[in-house]
């Protein structure tokens, strides 16, 4: 090689390319034939975005199916879907078409061949686990001159019984004589890494690292051990761990490695921290260290969680911007005094950023502690060309089984997403040539990075700090934007959350239990009677006391409520959007007292009630933008009047928040009855609202018995409406008391998510595992059942992974803050015991569930097998941590047996064959419908939530989705609409018969062609205004298949017409029932005359979704109730935007996009 002078930080760039050209050409001039035409075959493939997508496809969707057949299908759908790649010779692809017709005779003969066929092309990359394979690939890398890194894969580590099997699988590693190095990353050896159990997390790392140091140490040849990194949650706790351990006298004579990702701007700064720590270490008489220098491979997934959480990215923006940091993290490497104690590993196929290193080495004498690193099988002709100049080269391999080739799918996936992006050196390696395109736009790339070395930045992008910030009031012009929630890879919000709940002291000895007084016609008063109340960690311990209302101070609360109502209506939309706004920020100031209060009265872990509490805010800030212009289009509005709240103890601050505010902005007047459960939450919540400015006439605080006393509250004639989020029960049992009481209620879910055959199986476990038991299985949208395939229910690896993973979750009490199951609200009652304790004929438990620590309230997770769509567990709603398992045939019979219940809240599929996902959505019957991800979790205007069926009572607007907070009133026309669209030809025609029966002609023609408006512009569309590139959330209309239209005796044909025109603009089949004696005229379709009576015996049988009956008698409403049918009873309004909302029910649909957090688009790939 030509001798190059020792260049200058100046002159180190130029003579770099030309080692950078000189590397090139020499590897070039070495290539293999086999190498040139893989080359080839990779140079192709960058071209072909149609075979990029097949061939990613291909690894992540068609082995992962548990039966041949089912590869198969899933093979040939994807030929179909891309046809065969363009990239592969023609002999591949005629293979690969004659594979795909046997396939439908002979899956069993030939899935094997295609996935053998992709084992050996992986081979390169991937090397066998298998000892003889695996020590034959190691001897043949040793007389190459070559050393190996290798790093094993296995089963995804949902539960400690598989991190078990990967720590043991690594000391067992470190005992064979053939391998001197490995690499493991914290999360493959910890399955239960709880970032706000930052020390408890940190101590059983330690304990793990420390059985992997130990065992390197004990060999007679040294071991060494790196410890890998891959999201940047993890980066503070594996440096802090690998600092700690080695700081230990047991190990302070061991070298160990660690590895840091120049794409993180925080890499430099800990590079300078983890430097200066090791020359201590030396200075006092210990070993050195190893830092490993790599770009970073974890990229799209950091997108995804940042743009999922609204969080900044952690990593830098820009491909520039990383160049530049990996170089300057080679010159700090490089610092003798550097180098004298921190072993460097310089990894990175780009040829000149490999010259760069090779020179500053030189340039600065520590040629013997900087070594270069490549991956195994990437480019093998300039691996031999780096060996030589290096004198060495270390290569970095994953290692799997033949069993558990499925695991290496996501690593083939970074790897082909790697390969072919734009930017990386890679991608234009394959066919390379010196001044080419390809050279030239690398050496631009490479320049560019060299002048940012310096000015680049540095440091945390992820820079929220709850200790210090103030949030501002959003200005109403502004879109609505969600609040994030907590950041809790940074330590210092751990800190702070720790401090907020270990300072309220609630049931420590010593603290006096608080006491929440009631807060009527704005004062704060004793109640007829005190009530404690216990944390349920804690069951026997009183927390606080709140007051109970009086008869006397109910009549009170309710006169003062309606003495409010003008001057509130009269403050106008826009002052009240404004209070709502500046809510928000007071609620924000809030945030660590709110968690405090909720993780004591509610049994709230710390993450729960942090994502709860920013719904909170979103709740503030979304329903102050409620009312837009296009409701007032010839409408007006008159609020309802007071409005009771009745919220549940499972979300006791954001769902109460949400109730209160929506009906506020709407000018009504609200009433606060909170759940006899978490009265200080609610406490907590109202507290903020009133500091920000909402008067305590205008909302009042009333806690109240269960009994006469409460039954009085809701029945009340002065209460407008009736908010409720509980049990179906609870609904029936207010419509019971008052039949005509305007409700509305999102009540219960027995809620199923179904997983296919063709699902990825780790992703679905970890999924439903976090679906059925956060919060301890109590939240109303908690997966109760899981739907599992034949195929997958008769597999034992995945039953048993989902065993292991619910087994692993930690089960406490909310003073240990690294439980995720945490007690139940209460002692469980019959049905919630029957599901813990017993099983019916043929059931049997997966993971029998056990009460905790003595304490009646703290159950382990249980997962019942066998259940059957007719059991009891099946049909009944027990809110605790118990799972169903239930076997369906196929897809079609998983559909059946999810939409076979009498609620519809929420559901959800697992499968990555875009033909079931699609047939599943156009048939699902649920309120939020979930794919590819949890169940649970839903947020402010992304997925609006709120059911079907008996999960709902009442107009059925979705809370934290645009209609919601309209229905806190009544519309009225006020002259004609002007957002109108031509109307189609029946629409026009049934208008013009209304028109010759006497009805107004300008008010139907305005009304019809409103409709169409909104048809078009609304209700016939889908809607994502979250707009996420990794996640669709698409807010959908979907029609009542059969609606009644009924007529009352004053009902003239314009309001008739009206009605009638907005029902069949919607695609229902629409019913008209008419008094015996209506004058009616001009309907050519078919309709009944009937008695109210007759009429009120028929809706117990046909079942309506919808009864549509302005002006409704008492009798018909409890018909109407008893039928279980909404009836909408108001009068009708010209404005479609309103007229047609009865006619559909909302769905929100919410799917994952993403695949290892490479974006997939259907039909296009990735």
């Amino acid at each position: 090689m030509t001798p190059v002078s020792i260049p200058s930080d100046q002159d180190l760039p130029e003579a770099a390319i030309t080692l950078a050209a000189e590397l090139l050409e020499k590897a070039t001039r070495s290539q293999r034939w086999s190498e040139k035409s893989q080359a080839r075959q990779m140079a192709r493939l960058m071209n072909d975005m149609e075979g990029k997508a097949f061939t990613f496809a291909m690894a992540d969707q068609v082995f992962r199916a548990p039966t041949a057949s089912r590869e198969a299908k899933r093979f040939r759908d994807l030929i179909e879907e891309y046809g065969e790649p363009a990239y592969l010779p023609l002999a591949a692809r005629i293979a690969m078409r004659m594979g795909a017709i046997a396939s439908v005779v002979v899956p069993e003969v030939v899935m094997p061949l295609v996935a053998g066929k992709m084992r050996s092309e992986s081979a390169a990359v991937i090397l066998p686990a298998e000892e003889d394979k695996l020590r034959k690939h190691l001897a043949a890398r040793r007389k190459a001159g070559m050393r190996m890194n290798l790093n094993q894969l296995g089963e995804a580590v949902l539960g400690e019984e598989e991190a078990g099997r990967r720590l043991a699988a690594n000391l067992a590693r470190l005992g064979e004589p053939d391998i001197d190095y490995i690499s493991v990353k914290i999360s493959a050896i910890f399955s239960q890494i709880h970032l706000v159990a930052w020390q408890e997390t940190l101590a059983e790392i330690k304990h793990r690292l420390r059985l992997l140091y130990r065992a390197a140490m004990a060999n007679p040849k040294p071991k060494f051990v790196n410890l890998d990194m891959e999201e940047y949650r993890d980066l503070r706790l594996t440096c802090d761990a690998f600092r700690e351990v080695l700081d230990e006298e047991e190990f302070k004579n061991h070298e160990a490695g660690i590895v840091l990702q120049a794409y993180l701007p925080d890499a430099w700064p800990v590079q300078r921290e983890l430097n200066g720590w090791a020359r201590r270490r030396v200075d006092s008489g210990g070993a050195g260290i190893k830092i490993r220098i790599v770009k970073g491979a974890n990229l799209a997934m950091e997108k995804v969680d940042a743009e999922i959480h609204d969080w900044p990215l952690a990593p830098y923006g820009t491909k520039a911007e990383v160049d530049a940091n990996f170089k300057r993290m080679l010159h700090e490497g490089c610092r003798p005094e550097n180098a004298r104690v921190v072993r460097l590993g310089v990894a990175s196929h780009n040829l000149f950023d490999i010259a760069y290193g090779l020179l500053l080495r030189k340039r600065e004498g520590v040629e013997a502690r900087v070594e270069f690193e490549m991956l195994e099988g990437m480019a093998n002709h300039q691996a031999r060309v780096v060996r030589d100049a290096a004198d060495g080269l270390l290569l970095y391999a994953p290692v799997v089984k033949r069993e558990d080739f499925h695991s290496a799918i996501a690593y083939l996936v970074r790897r082909l997403d790697e390969n072919t992006s734009p930017e990386n050196f890679l991608h234009d390696l394959f066919g390379m040539e010196f001044g080419d395109g390809g050279w030239e736009n690398q050496k631009s790339r490479f320049l560019t990075a060299c002048d940012g070395i310096r000015s680049t930045s540095s440091g945390p992008r992820r820079v929220q700090d709850r200790n210090t910030e103030i949030r501002p009031v959003r200005p109403l012009d502004l879109p609505f934007h969600n609040e994030p929630d907590t950041d809790w890879s940074l330590p210092h919000n751990v800190s702070w959350i720790q401090s907020h709940v270990r300072s309220a002291g609630f049931g420590r000895p010593g603290v006096d239990a608080p006491f929440v007084p009631l807060q009527i016609a704005g004062g704060f008063v004793e109640g007829a009677a005190r009530v404690p109340a216990s944390d349920p960690s804690q069951p026997d311990v009183k927390i606080y006391e709140h007051a109970l209302a009086s008869r006397e101070q109910i009549e009170l609360a309710l006169a003062t409520a309606v003495a409010a109502r003008s001057s509130w209506r009269q403050s106008g939309f826009e002052a009240r959007a404004g209070l709502l706004a500046k809510a928000a920020a007071v609620l924000a100031s809030r945030r660590g007292e709110a968690i405090a209060a909720m993780v004591a009265d509610a049994g709230k872990s710390v993450m729960e009630a942090d994502a709860e509490f920013s719904e909170a805010i979103d709740f503030a800030d979304y329903y102050a933008r409620s009312f837009s212009e296009e409701w007032f289009d010839g409408s007006s509005f008159e609020p309802l009047g007071t409005v009771l709240i009745t919220p549940p103890w499972n979300f006791p601050f954001a769902i109460p928040c949400g109730g209160v505010l929506a009906a506020l902005v709407a000018g009504n007047t609200v009433i606060l009855k909170p759940a006899p459960e978490t009265v200080l939450t609610a406490w907590v919540m109202v507290n903020a609202l009133w500091d920000a400015g909402i008067p305590r006439e205008v909302l009042q605080f009333v806690p109240c018995p269960d009994d006469e006393t409460g039954r009085a509250l809701v029945t009340d004639p002065r209460i407008g409406a009736v908010v409720l989020t509980g049990a179906y029960e609870t609904a029936r049992m207010f419509l019971g008391w008052k039949p005509g009481l305007r409700l509305f209620a999102e009540t219960s879910g027995k809620n199923a998510l179904i997983v296919t055959a063709a699902a990825d199986s780790d992703l679905a476990i970890k999924d439903l595992v976090k679906s059925a038991f956060g919060h301890a299985g109590q939240k109303c949208s908690a997966a109760s059942l899981a739907i599992l395939e034949a195929e997958i229910y008769d597999d034992p690896a995945f039953l048993r992974q989902l065993k292991d993973a619910a087994e692993s979750l930690r089960v406490g009490g909310t003073g240990h803050f690294g439980s995720i199951v945490t007690p139940v609200i209460r002692e469980p009652g019959a049905e919630l015991l029957k599901a813990l304790t017993t099983l019916d004929e043929g059931e049997e438990w997966l993971l029998e569930p056990r009460m905790v620590d003595g304490n009646p309230c703290l159950w382990s997770p249980g997962i019942k097998l066998g259940v059957t769509p007719e059991s009891w567990f099946r049909r009944t709603e027990c809110f605790g941590p118990v799972l169903g398992l239930v076997r369906a045939d196929d897809l079609n019979d998983a559909i059946r047996i999810q939409n076979d219940s009498d609620f519809a809240l929420t559901g959800g599929i697992h499968s990555l064959d875009p033909a079931e996902v699609e047939r599943w959505k156009e048939r699902v019957e649920v309120g939020n419908a979930y794919i590819n991800r949890p169940i649970t979790g839903a947020i402010v205007q992304r997925q609006p939530f709120g059911g079907w069926k008996r999960s709902c009572f009442g107009p059925g607007a979705k809370a934290g989705g645009p209609n919601y907070a309209a229905q806190f009133g009544t519309w009225r026309n006020q002259g004609l609409p002007t957002r109108r669209l031509a109307a189609s030809e029946s629409i026009r025609e049934l208008r013009e018969c209304f028109v010759e029966a006497g009805a107004d002609a300008g008010e139907l023609a305005a009304a019809a062609e409103s409709d169409a408006h909104w048809l078009a512009a609304e209700f016939l569309k889908d809607h994502d205004p979250s707009g996420l590139s990794c996640e669709a959330n698409v807010f959908r209309y979907r029609p009542f298949g059969r609606v009644l239209v009924r007529a009352s005796a004053e009902m003239d044909m314009t309001s008739l017409g009206r009605v009638l025109l907005a029902a069949v603009a919607s695609g229902a089949e629409v019913d008209l029932s008419v008094p015996e004696d209506y004058p009616l005229s001009g309907w050519k379709r078919a309709f009944t005359r009937e008695a109210e009576a007759r009429l009120c015996d028929r809706m117990a049988i046909e079942r309506y979704g919808v009864i549509r009956a302005p002006g409704a008698s008492e009798s018909l409403i409890e018909a109407a109730v008893a039928a279980g049918s909404r009836l909408v009873a108001n009068a009708p309004v010209l404005n479609g935007r309103i007229e047609m909302l009865p006619y559909f029910r909302e769905q929100a649909v919410s799917e994952t996009l993403h695949r290892h957090g490479a974006v997939v688009v259907r039909g296009h790939g990735i």
